[in-house]
C-alpha cells in the first residue's frame, strides 16, 4: 500500500519530486549528474521504476555505462519503457553495437522512434524490416530512416522505394535523398529533373546538390584516353571532346553553385573549368622537374584514370613520339606550357 501510495504521489505531484529527478523524468538536462544520483537513490531503493531510471540516468552521464546497465533495465522491467533508448546509449558508449542496436529497436517498439537503431545495426532482418514497415504508417520518419539506412549501405533501390514511401508524408529531405539515390542508380535526367524541382521550389539545397552531382560527374568524365587510343589522331579527337564536355560541366555545376548562393564552390569550380578551357592560356600541365623515367608505367596508369592530366602526357611518351608530339600538340592549343 506504501509503495502505491508513493507512486500515486509521484505522477499526480510531480512538482514534490526532486528538482533533479523532475528534470530527468521530463527530459530536461540535468546539469548536475551526481545530485541526481544523490536525490534518485531513496526512490531506487524503494523499488520505484523512476528511482531505477533516474539513478541509471545519472552514471550514464557520469560516463559509467557498465554501473548504469543494471538500473537501466530494472526500470525497463517495471515498465518504465523509456529506458530502452538510453540502454542503447549505454551500450554503445561500451562499444557493443550489437547490443545498443538491440536496446534502440525495442525502444521503437515501445514508441520511442529513433533513428540510432538505423546508425548502429549492421543488418536488419526481414522481420525487423516488415515491422518497421508497419510502424512506419504510425510514424512515418521511419521511412525517411530506412531511405538512409539503405542509402549509407549503397542499396539505391530500396533507399528509393523508402524515400518515396517518406515523401508521400510530406518529409522533404526524403526528395532531395531520392534525387540523389536516383542518380546513383545511373537515372541522372530523372535525378537532375527531381532535384531542379526542390529549387523551384525554394529550396537551396536542390541547387546545391545539383551543383555537387554535376561536379562530381565532371571529375569522374574521360577516364585515361590514352591507354584505348588506336592512333594518335584518335588521342587528340577523344581527348578535345572529354575537354569540351569537363568546361561545360563544370560551368553548369558552377552556375548551380550560385544559385544556392555558394560563391566560394562556384569560384572553385570555375578554376576546373578554366583548366579545361582553350581560352585560358599559360596554364602548367606538368609538375615541376617530373619526368616519365620517374614513375613505373603502372603509377602512371592509375594516376591517369584518377583524373591527373600531366599523367596522361607521360603515358602519351610512354607509347612513342607520334603519341608524345600529338599529346603535345594538343595540350598547347589548351593553353598549356612547357618549359
Amino acid at each position: 500500500m506504501r509503495k502505491l501510495a508513493a507512486l500515486l504521489l509521484l505522477s499526480l505531484f510531480p512538482s514534490c519530486l526532486p528538482y533533479s529527478m523532475s528534470l530527468c523524468l521530463k527530459r530536461g538536462e540535468v546539469k548536475n549528474p551526481s545530485l541526481l544520483e544523490k536525490e534518485a537513490k531513496p526512490f531506487a531503493d524503494k523499488g520505484f521504476k523512476e528511482g531505477y531510471f533516474c539513478y541509471g540516468y545519472a552514471f550514464l552521464l557520469k560516463k559509467k555505462p557498465k554501473e548504469a546497465i543494471p538500473f537501466l533495465l530494472k526500470a525497463y522491467r517495471k515498465g518504465y519503457r523509456k529506458a530502452s533508448l538510453y540502454l542503447g546509449k549505454a551500450y554503445l558508449e561500451l562499444r557493443n553495437r550489437k547490443r545498443a542496436a538491440y536496446w534502440y529497436y525495442r525502444a521503437i517498439e515501445d514508441g520511442f522512434v529513433n533513428k540510432e537503431f538505423f546508425r548502429v545495426t549492421d543488418y536488419i532482418s526481414k522481420k525487423e524490416l516488415d515491422k518497421l514497415y508497419a510502424l512506419g504508417r504510425r510514424y512515418p520518419v521511419l521511412y525517411l530512416y530506412l531511405g538512409d539506412y539503405f542509402f549509407r549501405n549503397e542499396l539505391y533501390d530500396a533507399a528509393l522505394y523508402y524515400y518515396q514511401l517518406a515523401i508521400r508524408y510530406g518529409f522533404e529531405r526524403a526528395k532531395l535523398m531520392a534525387g540523389l539515390s536516383l542518380y546513383k542508380l545511373g537515372n541522372k535526367k530523372e535525378a537532375l529533373n527531381t532535384l531542379y524541382s526542390l529549387y523551384r521550389e525554394g529550396d537551396k539545397k536542390g541547387a546545391e546538390a545539383i551543383a555537387l552531382l554535376i561536379e562530381r560527374e565532371a571529375d569522374l568524365l574521360g577516364g585515361c584516353t590514352i591507354l584505348t587510343a588506336k592512333t594518335p589522331e584518335d588521342f587528340v579527337r577523344k581527348r578535345a571532346e572529354v575537354f569540351k564536355e569537363k568546361e561545360e560541366l563544370y560551368t553548369l555545376s558552377a552556375k548551380f553553385y550560385r544559385l544556392a548562393s555558394n560563391e566560394r564552390s562556384s569560384l572553385r569550380v570555375l578554376k576546373k573549368a578554366e583548366f579545361y578551357s582553350p581560352d585560358k592560356k599559360g596554364k602548367e600541365l606538368l609538375p615541376l622537374g617530373l619526368k616519365a623515367s620517374s614513375l613505373s608505367y603502372g603509377e602512371l596508369r592509375e594516376l591517369c584514370r584518377s583524373g591527373e592530366e600531366w599523367a596522361e602526357l607521360l603515358l602519351a611518351e610512354k607509347r612513342g613520339r607520334e603519341f608524345l608530339k600529338a599529346a603535345k600538340e594538343f595540350y598547347k592549343v589548351f593553353g598549356f606550357k612547357f618549359k
